[in-house]
């Protein structure tokens, strides 16, 4: 069995998680992190009782010969510079989404991929969960026929949180939410409908987050926060570690900016309508500010209509025999796993360490990132130009 040595670039929220999968690996072992919190590093070494060499820059992991690998975690306006930094240097790369904030970024970290021979994994989780593939396997095992149509409505309750409190919340970090966020949706809908991007025309909008508090303000330090219904309180998250011993870590800890501060420019309510070469019509609805976390995927063939409802944990399928026999359903219940990401995170590590393993790149890698941004990126150009865009 060939172990790899690995390092981490950046230790937020994301890495903490995704360290108890890594744990788990018998062809993995963390030698290194680097962030430039020294503070981020001593709180993830201490949740997992690690003792690693700690870097605050990145170049110096990058620079060990020793590390065969690198799993970059930090914001998403890093993303570029490092992957190809890690490529130039031989190290394999597992990469969070998304490739780039920029369409010639990504080409960039493609290009250095090639020439470097590595393997480059994308950070789409959801395509290694088992509700996931096997709504993609019903569908292309024809069971509501041919595939026509569908929508998406991912709803995103928990937006403050996550996107509003931080570095997320303007276009200079993210390129926008789309980007960011919807890239795991756009990723989805391209693998099932498995045909390249024609046409895209969007709308989106900022309409409850943002505002003219000052660009500096922090919760704890906030007069309103009592009443405020988007401020931070200070809460904990317990899991259960490789080993068996439970943890926990105060959830908060990197996000505390105010969610109506004026630097906010990234919209929180977007309405997307994607068609496909293969005349799929795909329409995505993204929503910050709704009051559920959800993300539901509705597909429409010529013989039925699948469903996923990812909070439920089913799949359910309802076949059209004909006009008056159209109430059959078929049921797919609890397939998603407790651990990050319904499953995910620890089998896309398993696809990372077997694309290493074979030396062919993974299914979730450089040109499905690439294809992901684009529809994010080009959702965006529409909502500019007030216009269609065909590719």
């Amino acid at each position: 069995m060939k172990r790899y040595k690995i390092g981490i670039i950046g230790t937020g929220m994301r890495t903490m998680f995704l360290v108890n999968e890594i744990l788990k690996k018998n062809e993995f072992e963390i030698v290194a992190l680097s962030d430039v919190s020294n503070k981020n590093m001593e709180l993830l070494c201490s949740r997992y009782n690690l003792k690693l060499d700690k870097y605050t820059d990145y170049k110096e992991l990058l620079s060990r010969k020793d590390i065969d690998a690198v799993i970059i975690c930090s914001p998403d306006y890093y993303h570029e510079e490092q992957a190809i930094a890690a490529l130039s240097l031989g190290k394999h790369v597992f990469l969070e989404k998304p490739i780039a904030i920029t369409k010639e970024g990504a080409l960039r970290v493609l290009k250095k991929r090639d020439e470097s021979n590595k393997i480059l994994i994308v950070g789409f989780v959801l395509r290694y969960n088992k509700l996931y593939k096997k709504m993609k396997e019903l569908i292309q095992n024809g069971i509501i026929g041919e595939l026509k149509t569908g929508w998406v409505l991912h709803s995103v309750g928990a937006a403050s949180d996550w996107y509003f409190h931080d570095w997320h919340g303007t276009m200079k970090n993210t390129n926008g939410l789309l980007l960011q966020k919807g890239s795991h949706d756009f990723d989805i809908i391209n693998w099932v409908v498995n045909s390249k991007l024609k046409k895209i025309v969007a709308f989106g909008s900022r309409d409850f987050f943002g505002g003219n508090k000052p660009d500096n303000l922090i919760c704890e330090e906030c007069k309103e926060k009592t009443i405020c219904t988007e401020a931070i309180k200070p809460r904990y998250i317990t899991w259960e570690k490789a080993n068996g011993e439970k943890t926990n870590v105060h959830y908060n800890v990197w996000r505390n900016q105010c969610a109506f501060r004026n630097e906010i420019d990234v919209f929180d309510n977007h309405q997307v309508l994607l068609e496909y070469n293969n005349g799929v019509k795909v329409s995505y609805m993204e929503c910050h500010y709704t009051p559920d976390d959800n993300r539901e995927y509705i597909f429409i063939g010529t013989k039925g209509k699948l469903k996923l409802d990812d909070a439920n944990n089913t799949i359910t399928v309802q076949i059209r025999n004909n006009m008056y026999d159209r109430n059959e359903n078929i049921v797919y219940k609890n397939l998603q796993e407790n651990d990050g990401h319904g499953g995910g995170d620890e089998h896309i590590l398993d696809a990372f360490i077997e694309a290493m393993n074979t030396g062919i790149q993974p299914e979730a890698g450089g040109e499905a990132g690439l294809k992901a941004m684009q529809a994010g990126i080009l959702a965006y150009e529409s909502i500019k130009k007030l216009k269609i865009i065909n590719l």
